[in-house]
């Protein structure tokens, strides 16, 4: 029978109407040379945009400073609120966004706030030593089997680098992981199992294997203004964005539009709410709204 939750995403996947090449069909699984006996049933797939992550963020790196954005490299210790009229002064700024990931345990004062330690494992994928893998294959983490290992996560990256994983290890700050591992040899016997032929792979002689923490909150992704009032009682112009986990990449055109729009209610004196844990109904801009007031 075909998992429950993994029925449930794809049903929510065909509901979305600008999502294309939507497809479910147990023949997917032969047709891209999953192990038959990896216990698959079911299948689906669907197009989705891939990135090389490297070459995006030197994109996005170029294209603000072609704005005139200035980038510093600088600690900030302590709560954001305590010393946000002195950074705004000294940056001559009108609002502060706080974007730190896993730093909103101590900027922002967010007990809930935890890394979820990943790691990646980079082999060759130029079709000498197994055919060639040329669309991403997964199979996601079930909580509902109590099963802390059984990702799969076979993603080719670029022309010639094919990503294995994967691994979520929660409350984990070291940075340690090896190719001798006990969890990175299980996460590579996983997706050997999974296509036959990976075990032949060579690593990539670059970064064999790549590791790093996503911050997660205990609630929800952040996307809120500051709610405390500053010492003086003023209202304070943080804005924060953070918990984002390992959807980083994928939240984040949705999570800066929102932030624009916090920073808008910002030039027109609207106090902050509360964020719900819930998803929130997507604002309509401050600009719209004040342009309609006057009509």
């Amino acid at each position: 029978m075909p998992d429950k939750g993994q029925l449930e995403k794809y049903e929510e996947i065909v509901g979305q109407m600008d999502i294309k090449g939507t497809r479910r069909d147990p023949a997917i699984i032969k047709e891209h040379a999953v192990n038959q006996q990896a216990g698959c049933v079911d299948a689906y797939q669907h197009l989705a945009p891939v990135i090389d992550t490297d070459a995006y963020m030197n994109w996005l790196r170029f294209m603000l400073e072609c704005k005139g954005a200035v980038m510093e490299t600088r600690r900030v210790n302590g709560d954001l609120l305590d010393q946000e009229q002195q950074l705004l002064a000294e940056y001559g700024a009108d609002a502060i966004v706080n974007a730190t990931g896993l730093a909103g345990l101590e900027l922002a004062g967010d007990a809930s706030v935890y890394p979820l330690r990943g790691a990646l494992i980079r082999v060759v994928n130029d079709g000498s030593k197994f055919p060639r893998v040329t669309e991403a294959l997964a199979v996601t983490h079930d909580d509902t089997r109590g099963e802390d290992e059984d990702i799969v996560f076979i993603v080719p990256r670029n022309d010639n680098i094919l990503i294995l994983g994967g691994l979520a290890q929660p409350h984990q700050y070291a940075l340690d992981l090896t190719l001798d591992s006990p969890e990175i040899k299980r996460m590579r016997e996983r997706c050997n199992k999974f296509v036959p032929g990976l075990e032949n792979a060579d690593y990539d002689p670059d970064a064999a294997l790549v590791q790093g923490l996503r911050p997660f909150r205990g609630s929800n992704v952040r996307v809120e203004r500051e709610l405390r009032a500053r010492k003086d009682g003023s209202m304070s112009r943080i804005v924060h964005s953070y918990g984002q986990g390992g959807a980083g990449f994928s939240l984040s055109f949705g999570c800066a539009s929102d932030v624009l729009d916090l920073v808008q209610e910002l030039e027109h004196d609207i106090k902050p709410t509360r964020m719900g844990t819930e998803k929130r109904e997507r604002r309509k801009p401050v600009a719209d709204v004040y342009e309609h007031a006057r009509l």
